[in-house]
């Protein structure tokens, strides 16, 4: 009978949040909010409507709804997209939250609390609501001020602070305290999962959705995808850390690639549906009894929170360059609080950390700061202004000197190129080291879960030790030599920028690459596991690895770039070929095409093609594109025989045969829309912003300059002492210490005033 209470248990549940659901909407309230009022109505803790009392398969269905949950935020949130918020975002997000952790460490020594509880709290208050943020942010039209757009950003961000201290806490409250070595040793731990777990999902994952979409069968696509998110999560789990963690980072790899939108659409009523599981279920586990004891607590940190977090906020913007103004106008928009302060506390009432009253708190300090944070955005203009008539006047006059000496930094010439070579290869080094580190560490945790399978015991222990890990030296020998390759290449970009020096260019270059031959090996001594092998056998793999190396290091090269070209086609948004897409007419083709300069390209049409219903006949493609069709695949079946007269669909896939040029050309005008989709980030969207004129670019026209061709941005005003100039022409000169109204998104606007600066 097991399966009829859970079906019994999920009909309640289903049926409670859609009523209370619909309710909260009516009222203009949130619908989270009504998810946890309906799981607290129908929990065990309320006498007489306790419908469901099984804790533990409580506890089992959030679980579940969080995986869901943190896929479709991880699908909000692409890699991509992380790069293009800026610098000056995430240092303002990271330093936000850091203060936010100081401040409450502060107020949880007054009060008394263990360490951990603290840590635990200022999780829950270290991360706003983005869905909250972004509603009222559209609700009050502020959607294209900068202050609104960079907090958009920050909150975004905000959601990868929280994931990654939900792993963190999931894995140190074991513990009971958080010591320096252990966290250090955990964040390394972390951060080599992350990127492992990353580049395997980044070279596996595109090819795999590659092949289900070609196949025509979303009902296939949706079922795998599923079940890589549930492997994924349990993975993440095995080696230590939060499901969360491998659920969200599956979200961001389907967030880069071409088949989001099919994932998206396939998981939709699942994310709903699991997501209103996940807040109920966390509403169940409130015990409303506690509720008159915790209201002191539910106010003290709802006012706690609703005034350190914009001060902690807008003091990060200021240090990350923000005008103090448009920090403090930001930073008020990034007040309430939402579900992962649920998730935190959750985690942290399920390892013993908090008590179970911490459920109560979290929900009424989130429901305190939802309520207040409209009010705080629509009255900004008065809060500011009461701030500044009580800011003391050095307090002003040290953040504006501060934001002038940085934009005095920011309109300076770019630094040398010897400085971009050293970053670019810095960063390159830090990765595959991270990477290898990944492979060494969590290997030796999967060799002792093989061993102790029927696989394993198949062999002698120690035939299957050298096995296993002669296999593994294979592996990270690929991204060892990458780490040499670009280690010779820094020692070579140090020694060229030291020429003309004291010390000669050889022996700078000599030295540099002894100590970063030093430092390898005893990165690579340290992160190895020593105890499933004898000394002896590690260095006759690492003798058999040197070998490899030396006869072999042209094919470790180029399946790095192989892997290297993977990823950054699938970063890029570029389409990964796949050889066994359409092997019919593909594989009869192949040998002769190279000789007449062709090339095979799928083209799969979108659900709101453009070109749905139209014959090849009127597409023209041969004559407006050089391509030709060379057949379609529709569902599966391959139409061979088709003619000028043969209608194309939506979800049709055409190969096209052309030149490489001509068919990018064709690909593009072929995948166009009806209508153009909507913008995936509130961040992407067009703001008004000024700049001064200094720089080389000072004296030159309009018209010289093309400005929107080569930034993207337009000059909608040009002021000038007293004469401002609205819409100038392509004539208007600029000149030193004009003040310019840009309209653009915060990246084109950026972009612009990195170009103002720079010389031809």
């Amino acid at each position: 009978m097991a399966g009829i209470t859970l079906i019994q248990d999920f009909a309640i549940l289903l049926l409670a949040a859609g009523i209370v659901g619909s309710l909260c909407r009516r009222l203009g309230l949130s619908v989270i909010v009504g998810y946890l009022v309906a799981g607290m109505v129908i929990g065990p803790y309320t006498p007489p409507f306790s419908l469901i009392v099984d804790e533990a398969r409580i506890q089992a269905i959030s679980q579940l709804g969080l995986v869901f949950l943190m896929f479709s935020i991880g699908l909000g949130l692409s890699l991509t997209k992380f790069a293009r918020m800026g610098a000056g975002v995430v240092v303002a997000t990271a330093t936000g939250a850091f203060l936010v952790l100081n401040l409450t460490e502060l107020l949880g020594f007054a009060a008394g609390w263990k360490p951990m509880q603290t840590v635990f709290i200022a999780a829950m208050l270290m991360v706003s609501s983005s869905a909250v943020i972004a509603k009222f942010i559209a609700e009050l039209k502020l959607s294209h001020e900068p202050s609104s757009q960079r907090a958009l950003a920050v909150t975004l961000l905000e959601d990868v602070v929280a994931v990654a201290m939900l792993t963190l806490l999931g894995s140190q409250s074991g513990s009971g305290a958080v010591g320096h070595g252990g966290l250090g040793r955990l964040l390394g731990g972390l951060s080599a999962f992350v990127v492992l777990l990353v580049s395997a999902g980044l070279l596996l994952v595109p090819r795999l959705l590659r092949r289900l979409e070609s196949r025509a069968d979303p009902e296939m696509q949706t079922i795998v995808v599923a079940g890589v998110l549930f492997l994924l999560s349990l993975a993440t789990a095995k080696a230590g850390f939060s499901t969360a963690l491998g659920a969200f980072l599956l979200g961001a790899i389907v967030a880069e690639i071409p088949q989001k939108a099919g994932v998206e659409k396939a998981f939709s009523g699942l994310r709903d549906l699991f997501s209103s599981v996940f807040f109920v279920s966390i509403g169940m586990m409130i015990d409303v009894r506690l509720l008159p004891k915790v209201w002191p607590a539910i106010l003290l940190l709802a006012a706690f929170a609703l005034v350190v977090r914009p001060l902690a906020c807008g003091f990060a913007q200021v240090l990350a360059g923000v005008s103090p103004r448009e920090a403090r106008r930001s930073a008020l928009l990034l007040t309430p609080l939402g579900e992962f302060s649920f998730i935190i506390a959750q985690l942290g009432v399920s390892t013993g950390v908090l008590r179970p009253a911490y459920y109560a708190v979290a929900v009424g300090v989130s429901v305190v700061t939802v309520l207040i944070a409209p009010l705080l955005a629509r009255h900004r203009e008065r809060i500011l202004g009461a701030l500044d008539r009580l800011e003391p006047a050095w307090v002003t006059r040290a953040m504006d000197a501060y934001h002038g000496w940085l934009q005095q930094l920011r309109d300076r010439p770019h630094r040398r190129p010897v400085a971009k070579l050293l970053r670019s290869r810095l960063i390159q080094i830090s990765i595959e080291m991270l990477l290898v580190s990944g492979l060494l560490i969590y290997s030796d945790r999967l060799h002792d879960a093989l061993a102790g399978t029927a696989f394993g015991s198949r062999f002698a222990r120690t035939t299957f030790d050298y096995a296993y890990w002669t296999a593994v030296a294979v592996l990270t020998l690929v991204p060892l030599v990458a780490v040499w390759r670009n280690c010779t290449a820094t020692a070579l970009i140090v020694a060229e920028s030291a020429e003309g020096g004291r010390l000669p260019r050889q022996l700078v270059e000599r030295v540099v690459r002894a100590f970063l031959a030093l430092a390898i090996g005893y990165w690579v001594y340290v992160v190895m596991p020593h105890g499933d092998l004898t000394r002896w056998g590690w260095i006759l793999i690492a003798a058999g690895a040197a070998m490899s190396t030396a006869i072999f290091s042209r094919r470790l090269i180029y399946w790095h770039s192989e892997w290297q070209s993977t990823v950054s086609e699938v970063l890029a948004g570029k389409p990964i070929q796949d050889s066994g897409a359409s092997p019919g007419v593909r594989t009869i083709l192949a040998e002769n095409l190279s000789s007449w300069n062709l090339a095979l390209a799928d083209c799969p049409l979108p659900d709101a093609s453009a070109c749905a219903g139209r014959t090849l006949a009127e597409l023209a493609i041969p004559t407006r594109f050089g391509c030709t069709v060379a057949e379609i695949d529709r569902n599966g079946h391959r139409l061979r025989g088709i003619g000028p007269d043969t209608a194309v669909f939506s979800g049709d896939r055409l190969l096209l045969l052309g030149e490489p040029s001509r068919l990018a050309v064709a690909r593009d005008h072929l995948t166009q829309e009806t209508q153009p989709p909507a913008a995936s980030e509130a961040s992407e969207g067009a703001i008004l912003d000024q700049c001064i004129v200094t720089g080389p670019r000072a004296g030159c026209t309009l018209a010289e300059l093309r400005i929107s061709q080569s930034t993207g941005v337009r000059i909608v005003g040009i002021q000038r002492g007293g004469l401002r100039i609205i819409n100038p022409a392509g004539s208007e000169r600029l000149e030193r210490g004009d003040s310019l109204l840009l309209l653009g998104t915060l990246a084109k606007i950026r972009r612009f005033r990195r170009w103002l600066v720079e010389t031809d």
